[in-house]
Formats: C-alpha cells, structure tokens, sequence
C-alpha cells in the first residue's frame, strides 16, 4: 500500500510539475506574442511619423498646383515686349507674314512622365494609362502639347515585366508620346530587348551620353516642331542617362556599354545643335532635357540633375532661352529654377503628371495633375480597350494561388527596404540561405539580396499569388552562389551601410526606432540571413561596421567573421556579377533556379508569423558603438526562436532506442530541420540512446537545434507525453497489484 502511494505521489509530482513547465513556456509564449504586437504597434507609429514627415518635407504643397503667376514688372515687361515685337511684325510682314505675330507668345504645352515602372492601370494612388490618355487628348484639343518621358516607364510591375515593355510600348503610342530618355531600368529586359523596344516606339528614345564602341548607341537629341506655320516655335529635345547604369541593372545587360560623363555630353550637343542653327540661319529658343539622372544623395553630384539644371543656367550658348530640365530616376516630387532653367520631377509610377506652359520667354504655368485630378478623368476608350485586353491575358498567367493568405504584412516599401532591415526583406534572404543548405556543392554561410530588387509589398490577410511574388521580385534574377573571404563580406556591408544619414526639410537627422540616425535610402542597402552585422550610424562611413557575426553549421551558434576565411555567400546574380556597386565580390560562382521560383517555394512552407515584425533589428542591427560590449554579453549568439533563416520542412528519419535498462524499445522519429542541425540531432540522439534516457512524446524535434523535452499544450508531442504518462501510470499500478498478489 505504501509504494502504491508512493507511485501515486510521485505521478501527481510529475505531472504537476510538467503542467507548471507546460505553464511556464505558454506564459513565455504569450508575453512574447504581446512583446511583438507591442513593438509592432510601435513600429507602425514611428513609420507614420515617418511617412507624415516625408509628406510634410516633400515639396508636393508646392508642386501640386505651382502656377507661375507674372509679377507687376513682368507685366510691365511683357506689355513692352508685346509692343516691340508687333512693331518688328509691321516691318517684317512682307517676308514672315502673321506666322510673326505670335513667334515670341506661341504658348506650348507640355505634358511629362517619369519613373512610370510600368503603371498600367489605375489604383489607388496611380492614375493609370487610360486617363494619362484623355488628359493628353484634352490638351491637344486645347493647344499645341508635346508628351514626353523622362525614363523606366517599361519595367516595374508583372502585368508590364510579362512582354519585356512591349505592352507599355503600345500603350504608350497609343498615347502619342513624343520623346522619351533611356532610364537605367530599360535595359531590365537586355540590349536585345531594348532594342526590339526601339524598334516598336513611334517616337525617338535619346541618350546623348550612352555608347558602344565609341558611337551613340541612341539619339542625342530630336527637334519637335509641331505647327509648321509658325516660326521659331521649335522645341529641341536633349535625352541624358545616369551613369549609374553601369550598375544599377544586371551588368549583362550593358556589356560593351559605357555612359559618359552627362553635363560634358550634353553641354557638346547643344554647341553642335546651336553651331548648326547658326549656319542654317534658325534659332531655338527652348531647350528640354529628358533627364534620368534624380537628385538622390547617393548619386554623385556630378551625376545628379539639379547640378546639370544648374550647369546650363550658366552656359552662354543658353543665355535668353527657355530651358526645362525634366528629371528622373530619384522618385522625387520636386520644383526648382536654376536662373533660366526650370527643374521638374513628378515623383513616380504615374501619381502625377507633370504640366509646364511655356513660350519663347518663359514659364507660364508650372504643375502638376495630382492623383485626384487625374482620377476624375474620364478614360480614353481606345487605350482603356487594350488595357482590359492586356489585363485578361496577364490574370490568365499570374492567378495561381501560391499560398491562401498571409497572416502578416511583408513591407516592401522604398523607404524601408532600402534603409534598414525589414520583414520582406528577411524572408527573401532566408528563402535564399534555405536553398543554399542543399542547392549549390556547398552549404550556403550566408545570404544577401539588395533592397532595391524588392518592389512591393504583400499584402495582410489577402492571397499570395505568382503575380504577388514577381511584383516583389521584378527583375527575372536567378539565385547565385560565390565563393568568398571574410574580408570581402566586410568590405561588401561596409558598402551597404555606407550611405550619408537622412535629415528632415529643417535639417535635423532623421533616426530610426533605436534612435540612431537613420540613413537615406540606397538600393545597395542588404538584407541578410545567416549573419549579424552590428553598425552605428553616427560614425564616419568607413568605420560603422562594429561587428560581424556568421551563423555556425556545427554549433548552431553565430561566431566572429574570420577575414582570411572561405565563405559561401547566396545572392542574386545581380550582386553576385558586381551590380550596385559590389565589385568586391567575385571568386568561384555556382548559379541555380530563379528567385521568384525559390521564393515561391518558400513561402509555401514557411511560418510568416515568425515575420510579424517589419522592422525587428534583429541581423542588421543599428546599435551605439558604446553599446555594443554590454548587448553582445546579454545576447544569446544561437538563432532566435522567431523570424529566423530556418525552414519549417522538417526532414526525418527513424531508429529504435531502448526505453528502459529491461530491455524494452520502441521505434522514435527524430526530426530535424534543415541539414545543417542533422549533425547535431543524431549526436544528442545517440547520446540520450546511450543514458538509457525515457523520452516525453512520440518524436524527438530539433528546433535551432535545442532538444524539446517539454512540449507546449496542445501539440501534437503534448498530447503523446499525457498519453505516455498515463500508460506508465498504468504499467506501474499493474506492477505493484502483481506484487501483492
């Protein structure tokens, strides 16, 4: 009776103090559930304010309705010049007749697009190409207009990416643009492509400043005269391309191209078009320069548009014309005169549409149709008609479900991805460092992708289909793999954390949500799995990287970066070929299937909940350098539980194990995930095999490599342990009453 009792007791024990571990672990699960929700709602506010200063420093206040309204002298002026030339008309009638009289005030419009990334139709905050149409249409119907693009109006988005451009080439002449500047995303698709592309446009594509072989590969230049009766209303149209194509598309797609110089090629072209004009005995009295150049900090500021706007207000040859400068490539909503140079950039993916009336003297109206306006337009038949035709074919391509809702928001947002680690951008990396563990001839160290190669957002609680997936993946890149040292893995996040810090429209430093100084967006910005970079913002550029953990295959712990050591960094083939300014990698290189594809998968089998946080700082981790001592000592050096490089497809297998020195055994299933924690799960097998150890559950799970002993409530493992603590229960009850008998 005394050893029932004692078998009694001892059970009750057992089972309270499982139930109070079982507690223990919920409660820690729960706190940490609230921890998240909590630093997320954090996040969401600080992004909002964020976002609300973006919107508060962005000059669309002032771009949005910037009418130039003449001043009381420019009245005066105008009534003067006005007088002279219908003096100079009289006197000149017999040889020019009434063309004359308007050659100084013949008002152009002219109607411009930047940075379009193949915005096809309209959305929420995207007018869209049927109305972008029946705004021309009005104009034209009003006056002389000229429709002009400043550049990547074809790539961008599936729906456009899916015929390489060609669609929105159709569309776009359709609309009857009538210039356009070669951006850097249009060679996306590859010269080839880009060619073909040329081929089909009914208007010129210009770079004055991109060769092959010593010659322009496009235009420089083209004259618009548009009413052939009047004299001197000609408009010349300059197209420049920003150098920073060399590595801002895939470096395949510009073998052989070079881009020189822009303010040196376009300052020629203008002295070779004036010095022609002089011996033709004509006059241009406006200049435009479709410009993919952007204003974007990273540029250099030779490269940039504002200093090229600011060059040709001091070029002699300009001196008395009417010059515009219609930008892109930065995205930026901006208006600026440089002297007689008006600077315009509308921002990008068809929010706006830029507006500008000038004549030979100067601007007379300088705005924007904003998304509002815009959307109250009615839509222009004929281009609505080829959009619902190239809408059909393209949700016939991309309608396949890859997973039936995601429980989490993965941002993809520009100024996000492109500053500092994002939840999108962890997962793209850990569906790289995934693929890597058995796709390449060797376990992958690590993986990078590039911000700038992540274009959207996937949306909460919706879908995730494959035309989500490639909106988020654009480019078509394949996954790569290279060979490389440790000190080329520092010299490459040494060039991802090396951008100048932002400051707000009164100049005061913008920080992030650990209140270090945040830095301005740059495409080479990396998202990383399998590492842990360590930075501080305040130090100069050189010197930010504090340190550089890599993730251990054996140990399953992060260890410090060797710089003489072989590492195996998965990327896409963009980086992996130098692009975006990664010339320090290189060494033996292994390519595999397409991201999109391996992202796809992924996601498939992916937890996203572990992606609840958008910007968890947890392996790009922006920290004081006086801090950085007392963090690494606190902080545990093996992968966190939550948004981790792992993949939840667990591998298994099976052994038998002898449950109790009697000799009795039973059939386990050891799970483990990822092969890298085989290793590891095998050798505490064989250990606990060894000890003769009885195990709670059904199943041995390896999850980052720890052994679960203890399962949470309502596992599947939980309810096998109450069951095995019932049957022992049982065999010792049956046990003792033998006995007695």
């Amino acid at each position: 009776m005394k050893k029932k009792s004692l078998l009694l007791s001892t059970v009750l024990i057992s089972t309270t103090l499982l139930a109070g571990q079982v507690a223990a672990d919920e409660t820690e699960v729960t706190l940490a559930q609230e921890s998240n929700v909590s630093q997320q709602a954090s996040v969401l506010s600080s992004e909002e304010a964020t976002s609300s200063a973006v919107e508060t420093s962005t000059p669309l206040a002032e771009v949005a309705e910037v009418t130039a309204e003449p001043t009381n002298q420019e009245q005066e002026e105008a009534t003067a010049a006005t007088t002279e030339d219908a003096s100079a008309a009289d006197n000149q009638s017999e040889e020019l007749g009434s063309a004359s009289e308007t050659n100084s005030d013949y008002a152009i419009t002219v109607l411009h697009t930047n940075d379009m990334h193949g915005r096809i139709v309209e959305e929420s905050s995207v007018i869209g190409t049927p109305k972008l149409a029946e705004a021309v249409k009005e104009s034209r119907s009003q006056g002389t207009t000229l429709v002009l693009d400043s550049g990547d109006a074809f790539q961008g988005l599936p729906i456009s990416n899916s015929t390489k451009g060609e669609d929105m080439a159709t569309l776009m002449n359709e609309i009857g643009y009538d210039a356009m500047a070669i951006g850097n995303h249009e060679f996306d698709f590859g010269l080839d492509q880009l060619k073909k592309l040329k081929e089909l446009l009914q208007f010129p594509l210009l770079s004055a400043n991109t060769y092959v072989n010593g010659a322009r590969l496009f235009e420089a230049s083209t004259i618009i005269d548009k009413n052939k009766e009047v004299v001197g209303d000609e408009v010349v149209v300059i197209g420049v391309t920003t150098p920073e194509t060399a590595t801002k598309t895939h470096p395949r797609n510009v073998v052989g191209v070079t881009f020189s110089d822009p303010i040196a090629e376009v300052t020629s072209v203008i002295a070779e078009i004036e010095a022609r004009a002089k011996a033709e005995g004509k006059s241009y009295n406006k200049y435009i320069i479709l410009a993919h150049l952007g204003v974007d900090t990273t540029t250099p500021t030779e490269w940039q548009g504002s200093t090229l706007a600011e060059a040709l207000s001091q070029n002699a040859l300009l001196s008395g014309k009417n010059v515009l400068v219609l930008d892109g490539h930065s995205h930026t909503a901006k208006v600026d005169t440089y002297g007689n140079v008006t600077y315009n950039q509308t921002g990008s993916y068809l929010n706006h549409i830029g507006k500008i009336v000038l004549n030979s003297e100067r601007v007379l109206e300088n705005s924007l149709i904003t998304t509002e306006a815009g959307k109250a337009l009615k839509e222009d038949e004929t281009v609505a008609a080829l959009v619902k035709t190239i809408q059909e074919k393209y949700a016939a391509e991309n309608a396949v479900v890859v997973l039936d809702k995601s429980p989490v928001e993965l941002n993809g947002q520009r100024e996000n991805v492109r500053v500092r680690e994002t939840n999108l951008g962890n997962i793209v990396a850990d569906a790289l460092y995934d693929y890597g563990q058995t796709g390449f001839s060797h376990p992958t160290d690590l993986a990078v992708t590039n911000g700038g190669g992540l274009r959207e957002t996937i949306q909460k609680d919706k879908p995730i289909t494959k035309g989500d997936i490639i909106a988020v993946l654009p480019f078509g890149n394949i996954i790569s793999q290279i060979e490389v040292t440790g000190q080329q893995i520092k010299d490459m996040f040494i060039k991802s954390l090396g951008s100048i810090n932002q400051v707000d429209s009164n100049g005061n430093v913008v920080l992030d949500e650990n209140g270090q100084p945040l830095l301005e967006p740059s495409g080479g910005f990396l998202q990383i799995s399998g590492a842990r970079v360590y930075y501080d913002t305040t130090l100069p550029a050189d010197q930010r990287v504090l340190a550089i953990q890599i993730l251990d295959h054996e140990s399953q712990t992060y260890k410090d970066l060797v710089l003489d050591k072989v590492y195996y960094l998965a990327t896409n083939d963009f980086l992996a070929a130098g692009g975006d300014g990664y010339t320090m990698l290189g060494g033996s290189r292994e390519e595999g299937p397409s991201m999109d594809g391996v992202f796809a998968d992924f996601l498939a089998k992916a937890d996203l909940t572990k992606y609840a946080v958008i910007n968890p700082n947890s392996r790009t981790i922006s920290i004081k350098a006086s801090e950085l001592a007392t963090y690494l000592t606190s902080k545990e050096t093996k992968p966190t539980k939550d948004n981790t490089q792992q993949s939840t497809q667990n591998t298994t297998t099976t052994t038998t194990l002898e449950l109790s020195p009697s000799g009795q055994t039973q059939t386990i299933t050891v799970s483990y995930q990822t092969a890298a924690f085989k290793s590891k799960a095998q050798a505490v097998h064989e250990q606990n095999k060894v000890k003769g150890n009885i195990y709670f559950g059904q199943a041995l799970a390896f999850a980052d490599g720890d052994l679960l002993t203890l399962p949470l409530t309502a596992s599947n493992r939980s309810i096998a342990a109450v069951l095995v603590g019932f049957v022992l229960l049982l065999v010792g009850l049956i046990g003792v009453r033998r006995k007695r008998h």
